[in-house]
């Protein structure tokens, strides 16, 4: 199954569009946090590596950042434009662009904060080093979020997704030039979930953010 028909069928298991947006930006309230505070310290310019559906570019757009949206699929950023147009305001501060996250063609610290989710653990670890230290080049703050060892495995979106340590993730965080300046550990979990999954609440929460500056 491609990123594309996995975008579909989430967005019909949320019943549409509208309630697939609403449940992405109320579960990535974090990320919104992060990002508005270290955009803020600058000229609120923002760039998503491996933006997908692109719904937090679009939601930090509509807030009056001017954010960038990459990705190499060239079909998904046609969802995400068709969803940026309809469900948001201030697309003028939004560009969807077909690009890789291993050429990030920009000037040094073109961006305040560069930010993925859910995009670096499908890499190996040359490859996760390679767009680190990219991205470290061309914003001044990196925001990544990824699942760890705690993910429950038979969940994953894709399949070859890599659920490491969080040593070993900051381990390559360090590697790559950066310092971790923020930690949080969140959740998906709706209400409903969390009550019918009482063993999941009594882990550790399984996604991961960092925010990193380069050393």
């Amino acid at each position: 199954m491609s990123w594309y028909e996995i975008y579909l069928e989430e967005i019909k298991l949320k019943k549409d569009a509208k309630h697939y947006i609403e449940d992405k930006v109320r579960h990535k309230k974090i990320f919104i946090r992060m990002l508005q505070k270290y955009s803020d310290l600058g000229k609120k310019k923002i760039i998503e590596a491996g933006c997908g559906t692109g719904i937090i570019s679009s939601y930090m757009a509509s807030k009056g950042y001017d954010v960038v949206g990459i990705d190499i699929d060239s079909k998904i950023l046609s969802l995400a434009n068709e969803l940026a147009n309809e469900y948001f305001d201030n697309n003028k501060l939004l560009e969807f662009k077909t690009e890789s996250i291993f050429e990030l063609n920009y000037p040094k610290e073109s961006f305040d904060v560069c930010f993925s989710n859910g995009v670096l653990e499908h890499f190996s670890d040359d490859e996760i080093l390679d767009t680190l230290k990219l991205q470290l080049q061309i914003a001044k703050y990196v925001v990544v979020g990824i699942p760890t060892q705690f993910f429950d495995k038979k969940e994953a979106l894709y399949g070859n997704e890599r659920f490491l340590p969080l040593d070993y993730w900051r381990f390559l965080i360090t590697k790559a030039g950066g310092r971790i300046l923020e930690e949080h550990s969140f959740h998906y979990m709706t209400l409903w979930e969390k009550l019918t999954s009482l063993y999941k609440i009594s882990r550790p929460k399984p996604y991961r953010l960092f925010v990193i500056e380069k050393i």
